[in-house]
């Protein structure tokens, strides 16, 4: 009976070890790595692009009064708001890419306390945007996506809700990306009116728009990753099919995210 028992107990033991390995979540694990990467890197981005933005923001202002709308301008550490609209976009675009990195690699699917506190973050900036409601509109809306799909489980009764959230938003994601990628434009405009009129170093534009267009490739990358992941959970062909893409896409990742940073550190203060 004992022996019984013992084979019993053992074959329970090894089935739930079965359970709890996870296929492809070393792949998954250097994923998510990454895109927090990402996230860092779109915030590095911000970190000099505010620099030019405020400076422009500043020639707009009258120093006999005080514009409430223009509040960033005189606080050394504070965001122009099109910078927080970057900074919280882009932040709940990669934690959607995450979400669906977790489902396609057959890893658990609710979120690390870190990825709440950016959703949450992301969420509060949406708040900051005063007077701009098609910006604050647009961010929201990536937001909201995001946390729906993240507050799904991965049981058979909540798949196809699963799935038909992604068919609903993955393009919402998608098309905010595209905005951040056309701003990219607008950004080094700014920063070469800011150079040109601020006596900045035109050696140090340049260098930023190196930065940019490694933003712009890591941004391709996103929405490459966004759109091989959409496509498995529609079929239903998760697990090892997507981990060989997976793999190279978080080795694109950091190359870019570590080129951004590395940038940042030389661009600090250009005025």
């Amino acid at each position: 009976m004992k022996t019984n028992l013992l084979i019993a107990a053992s074959v329970l033991m090894m089935t739930a070890l079965t359970a709890c390995s996870i296929p492809g979540s070393d792949t998954f694990t250097a994923y998510e790595a990454s895109y927090a990467a990402a996230r860092t890197a779109g915030e590095e981005v911000v970190d000099v692009y505010n620099q030019y933005d405020k400076f422009n923001r500043k020639r707009r202002t009258d120093n006999a009064k005080f514009d409430p709308d223009f509040a960033d301008v005189y606080v050394a550490d504070a965001f122009s708001p099109i910078s927080v609209k970057i900074k919280a976009g882009f932040a709940a675009t990669t934690v959607f890419n995450e979400v669906l990195g977790r489902y396609a690699t057959n890893n658990t699917l609710s979120l690390q306390q870190d990825n709440i506190d950016t959703l949450n973050a992301s969420a509060g900036s949406v708040a900051t945007l005063v007077g701009q409601p098609q910006i604050a509109g647009q961010i929201s809306a990536v937001v909201s996506a995001t946390t729906a799909l993240a507050n799904l489980s991965l049981a058979a009764a909540d798949r196809d809700a699963f799935v038909a959230n992604v068919k609903a938003n993955a393009g919402t994601v998608d098309d905010f990306l595209v905005i951040l990628r056309d701003d990219t434009t607008a950004m080094f405009n700014d920063a070469r009116t800011a150079t040109v009129l601020g006596d900045g170093s035109f050696e140090k534009l340049e260098e930023f728009r190196v930065m940019l267009a490694t933003w712009v490739l890591l941004i391709d990358q996103t929405r490459s990753d966004l759109a091989a992941l959409q496509r498995a959970v529609e079929a239903g062909t998760t697990g090892t099919p997507i981990l060989g893409q997976l793999a190279e896409s978080a080795e694109r990742i950091d190359r870019y995210a570590t080129e951004i940073g590395a940038a940042r550190t030389a661009l600090l203060r250009v005025f």
